[in-house]
């Protein structure tokens, strides 16, 4: 797994080299690909989620020539949602994410590093028990919206005028409250999501 604090340190690294830049006040990015949102485990075990590989998209606006601001979009994630190791219920969800980004001069090669801080709103669509062997059959799982902080590092390669590749890596705050209710024992837990995300796209500057 990547480690967010390290690609910042190469994101820092590279822009010493930057010779050059690229984009300017006015311009717009569109990013599209897929992410893979990987859970951390921070309920001691207890409750653990999946992780997801999805279609992603994003949209920046340059309101200087560095600094840019992005709309993060896609496509619901659902989640296996496991307690001791089994499978007990499944939650789909939305994190759509603004961030405010700074983008580092463009380097001979075409590497354009970046960095960002953001607000993420995480919301489920779905959510519900799937076993049906235990005393949580039957059960009505509901998981509450959250919002916490996002910190992203990116790096866009040019491969043509206009285009090129994209990563991005996002380390995003999610907890979300979560019921269960018609069982013989209510439940109410936290779900500590808080994802490392990993995405790879293409992007076009207009």
């Amino acid at each position: 797994m990547l480690n967010l604090k390290k690609s910042i340190f190469l994101a820092l690294l590279i822009a010493i080299s930057a010779n050059s830049f690229a984009i300017q006040k006015g311009d717009w990015i569109v990013r599209g690909g897929i992410t893979n949102v990987a859970p951390q485990d921070n309920t001691g075990g207890v409750v653990t989620v999946d992780s997801k590989t999805n279609p992603t998209a994003t949209i920046a606006y340059l309101v200087t020539d560095k600094i840019g601001v992005e709309i993060l979009l896609g496509l619901p994630f659902n989640h296996d949602i496991n307690a001791g190791g089994v499978k007990v219920g499944e939650g789909s969800h939305l994190p759509p994410t603004l961030t405010a980004q700074y983008y580092f001069d463009e380097t001979e090669f075409g590497l354009r590093p970046y960095i960002g801080v953001g607000y993420n709103y995480t919301f489920f669509l779905e959510d519900k028990i799937t076993i049906t062997t235990s005393g949580l059959a039957g059960g009505h799982l509901k998981i509450g919206n959250s919002t916490g902080f996002a910190y992203q590092v990116g790096f866009d390669l040019k491969i043509s005028e206009g285009y090129g590749i994209n990563l991005d890596i996002r380390r995003m705050n999610i907890e979300n409250k979560a019921h269960i209710t018609n069982i013989a024992s209510p439940m109410e837990f936290n779900v500590a999501l808080d994802p490392t995300t990993i995405g790879l796209s293409l992007y076009k500057e207009f």
